[in-house]
């Protein structure tokens, strides 16, 4: 990861834990997090991984699970879609993985 993709992602992960701090504090009183609010940890950062280096099995199985965890957050029981999202996932990224 390049020095400046890792500074902007330290700043968000700081500003986060600052805000999330805040918040918990009573400081901030202000909801700004929504249920699932956490899971844009996961899908935020594999979106800017597909977007520098293209779709890998690695953030596309991280988009999977952050998805999976936002709708079980949102109260969708998808526990049995995961597996199979997850395989069809590998193997999509190895069918287009280039050597």
């Amino acid at each position: 990861m390049e020095q400046r993709n890792r500074n902007f992602l330290g700043i968000m992960i700081l500003v986060f834990g600052i805000i999330f701090l805040l918040q918990k504090l009573n400081i901030l009183p202000v909801a700004i997090f929504f249920t699932g609010w956490w899971t844009l940890l996961l899908i935020i950062p594999a979106l800017f991984s597909m977007s520098k280096q293209g779709v890998t099995v690695g953030n596309a199985v991280l988009l999977i699970l952050g998805i999976f965890f936002f709708f079980n957050e949102r109260g969708w029981n998808l526990s049995g879609f995961l597996m199979p999202a997850i395989l069809i996932a590998i193997g999509i990224g190895l069918l287009l993985k280039r050597n």
